[in-house]
Order: C-alpha cells, then structure tokens, then sequence
C-alpha cells in the first residue's frame, strides 16, 4: 500500500513523524513485521521480498497542528535598539503550517528470487522550505519546515534462508551549498552650513551583488531491515513474524558563505582629504535544517488465516548530536584599515540544549471482514478495519535561559478502514483497493518558565511560563491497485 502519512515517532519530514501508508496508518503508524509492500521500501526493507503481485499507490494526507497559543512577548518591536514599555508585546505563532502531501509507492518482485520497492513523499506546499528560527523565541522544532520536505527511498529485499529475508535502501535528503559575493559602495559628504538633515550627508549608495550560487545535493542514509517467519521451521508458529530496521542519521545541511565588502568614500570631513575606506566581511555560517537521528526499530507481529493481524513496535532514537536549525557563525574575518576587531566577533545565536535518546511504541491491528462475492465485474468485496494506539517520549530534558524550544510526550490514537475489490473499469488485470485513516496526536500539556523581574527578549510580559500541548489530527486517502 501506498506511503501516506502518519505514526508516532518524532524524528524528522512527514514519514518520520506521521508514519507511511494508509494501511499503516490507521493501524497505529507502525508494523515493520508485517509490511510487504513498496512502503517496505522505507519501513523496512526485508518486507519487499514478501510482494507477490506488481503494484502502485497514490494517495494524499493532511496535519494540522493545534499548539496551546503563546502570550505576548518582551521584544524590540519598534526596533529602537532598546527594550521598555514603549515595545509593543510580540505575538508569536504556536501553531505550524499544515503538513500536507502526495505519497506514492510501487513495489514487485523479480522471479521469485527478490522484490524491489520504492516510496516517495512530496509535499504539496512546497518542496523544499528552507527557514531557521529565532532560538530565544518559542519554537515547536519538530513541527516546523521538517514537515515540508521532500523524501524519496528504494531498496531491494530478498530471503536468504527459509523464513528470513533481509533488505537494504537508501532514503534520500538533500544538502545544500550557498555563495554570497557582494560590494556596497556609499558616498558621506561632511556637513555644509546649509545642511538641515543628516540624510543630505549621505550620498548614493550602491549596491552590487556579484555572485549568488544555491547549490542542492543529494544527501543519503541507508537503511537495513530484517524480518523473520519462525513458522518456516515450527508448524505451531506459523503467522509470527518478527522485525527489525536500522535507519541511520542524516540531515539537510546548508553550508554557507558570504563575502561582503562595503566601501565609503568620505568627502568634505574637516581638513581631512577626501579617502575611501573599506571594510570586507568574510563568514561561514553552519546551518542544518533538519536533524534526522540514527533509530534502531524492532517489532513482532501475528497474523491469522488473512483474518486479522496485530503487531507491536518499539523504536529507540538517538537525538544526542542534534543540531536544532539556526543558523551558526563558524567563523568570521573583518578586515578594516582602521580597526581590527576579528576577537570580538561573537555568534549572536549560541543556544543551550540538552537532549537524550528516547524510546517509542506503538501498536496496532487489522480486521478483515468476511468477503462478498458478486456475479459482476466487481468480483468481491472486502471490508476491513483498523485500529492503534502509540506513545513518544519528547527529547528534550533541559534549556538554557536564552532558549525556548517548545516539545511534549506524545500519545496517538488512530483509525483506518479499508475496501478492496476487482477493478470493474478492467484498467489492470488485479485487485484495487481504497484505504482512508484518521489520527489524533495529543501533546501532554507543560510550561515553560521563563520569569523575570525586567524586561528580557523572548519572556512573557505577563505570567512567568510558555504553555506547551496541543493536538495534531492527521487524515487521509489512498488509492492503490496490482497489475
């Protein structure tokens, strides 16, 4: 089935946080014992060897993130350079943009020997949004521009002994490189009896961009997968079937440059002869958009005469090396014929974070209903509900004072119902089947406290906490069909 959205596990881009395919989906966001078809691809690759029959997918999925809303906030607001009561409260978003997205999928097998697979999210919104945040201001990390990213995995699985097959893909990100070369040429001219305003001091200004280079790579994480049918050896446990993946870490890196010189060519100061000064700015700024940890998932499944299925997963993530997207001063150079201040030269982003890794669960089941059979094109007609239950550990275990990242635990609850039948238009010589989920994410509710007795950048002016909770409903559809 195809890769829509949905589950629990709070990693990074749609597929991480909201899970894939509407099957899946719906039955609690997890199952990698029991996936095989080209979601396999992503979820656990050793699952592809299970596709028995040629098949595509396309469906579409929809988030929408309630946050509890943030209070007024101390800020610059009038962009006085000071912070008083003469700063206008901050109004801060909680809330982040819908995820919404295409996912597609189509796996098969090649002689019986291995299947292949391929899954792919696209958001709809954009492509590729690429944003840092203010650190000082409240943020929900996870659910930001992570969200609006593409994914796209293939892989091969194939059995290499009775009842247990392995697997290997490659989920595929991106990376990015960005050159800014730029000169600024100004004009002062000192001040005339004449003069009334200090904007007649200022003369042309110039501005000239010289080169500006994006360039996106292709960045890659590999991913293993195992899956094991004990009731190949012991008739008696014929229907278990345990799981296993490792998905290893990556991230959308921008690593930029900037070149910027600023000339000013200063007229009439005194008794000073006319000169031009020069100032060159040299930086590279290290930015990573998103933050995909390495996670270890297993799981176990059992299913019973196509009749039902249940399954339950465990996934261990590892967020210790996250890297929260703001961007970071690496280094920087200021030359000046006038000055040197290269030692003063500060990240005006630094932030304090501590993060551990986390354990989630989730689990689910499949009804299958009893088949109808009919004397048409339609052949048949199977009905199947779905049902599951999940539960993430937040990340996050402390800040410092100049940080207000905002995250919770996270329980899920999801449906899903499923039709299947004979395609009566005989488009493709098999079986089609629409599938539809519905999933309901509640944060836990927290505060963040944030007193303070004078006004400081980011605290709220009234109260001395940051709400944290909300809840995220999560729906879709997909269509899918073997040929």
């Amino acid at each position: 089935m195809i890769a829509l959205l949905l589950s629990g596990i709070a990693s990074a881009t749609v597929p991480d946080l909201y899970g894939l395919g509407a099957r899946f989906s719906g039955a609690g966001g997890g199952g990698i014992a029991l996936v095989d078809d080209g979601t396999a691809a992503y979820m656990n690759p050793a699952g592809l060897f299970y596709v028995r029959r040629p098949h595509a997918g396309i469906g579409f999925g929809v988030g929408l993130h309630r946050f509890d809303p943030i209070p007024g906030l101390y800020w610059d607001t009038n962009r006085d350079g000071s912070l008083n009561e003469l700063d206008a409260p901050l109004q801060v978003e909680a809330s982040t943009a819908p995820a919404t997205g295409l996912h597609v999928e189509a796996g098969r097998n090649v002689g019986g020997k291995f299947g292949l697979g391929f899954s792919a999210y696209i958001p709809t919104n954009t492509l590729i949004l690429f944003e840092m945040f203010e650190p000082s201001l409240p943020a929900y990390f996870m659910y930001d521009n992570r969200l609006q990213r593409f994914v796209a995995a293939g892989g091969v699985g194939g059995e290499i002994l009775p009842g247990i097959s392995v697997g290997a893909s490659i989920d595929v990100l991106a990376k990015a490189d960005v050159d800014v070369r730029m000169t600024i040429d100004a004009t002062l001219v000192g001040p005339q009896p004449e003069d009334e305003d200090l904007e007649d001091l200022v003369g042309e200004i110039n501005v000239d961009t010289h080169h500006l280079a994006l360039r996106v790579k292709p960045a890659f994480a590999p991913v293993f997968g195992i899956q094991i049918h004990p009731g190949a050896w012991v008739p008696a446990l014929e229907g278990l079937a345990l799981g296993a993946t490792f998905h290893g870490a990556a991230g959308f890196d921008v690593n930029t440059e900037i070149d910027l010189q600023a000339n000013v060519n200063v007229v009439d100061v005194g008794d000073l002869d006319p000169f031009v000064t020069a100032l060159v700015v040299q930086a590279n700024l290290a930015m990573l958009d998103h933050y995909v940890p390495p996670r270890i998932t297993i799981g176990a499944a059992y299913s019973r005469a196509d009749t039902f299925s249940v399954y339950a997963d465990g996934r261990w993530s590892d967020w210790r090396r996250l890297v929260l997207n703001v961007a970071r001063v690496k280094d920087a150079t200021i030359n000046s014929p006038l000055v040197d201040i290269d030692e003063n030269i500060t990240d005006g982003n630094a932030y304090g974070l501590l993060v551990r890794p986390v354990w989630a669960v989730r689990a689910g089941t499949e009804l299958h209903l009893p088949k109808w059979t009919f004397d048409t094109s339609w052949r048949y007609l199977r009905l199947t509900a779905r049902g599951g239950v999940g539960y993430e550990q937040s990340p996050l275990i402390q800040q410092g004072a100049d940080t207000s990242v905002l995250d919770s635990d996270r329980t899920t609850f999801t449906l899903g119902a499923g039709a299947e039948f004979w395609d009566p238009f005989e488009l493709v010589d098999g079986a089609v089947r629409i599938d539809a989920f519905f999933q309901s994410h509640q944060l836990a509710r927290r505060a963040l406290d944030r007193q303070t007795d004078t006004p400081r950048a980011g605290y709220p002016v009234e109260g001395g906490v940051i709400p944290i909770g909300g809840n995220i409903l999560v729906f879709g559809a997909q269509w899918s069909f073997d040929y």
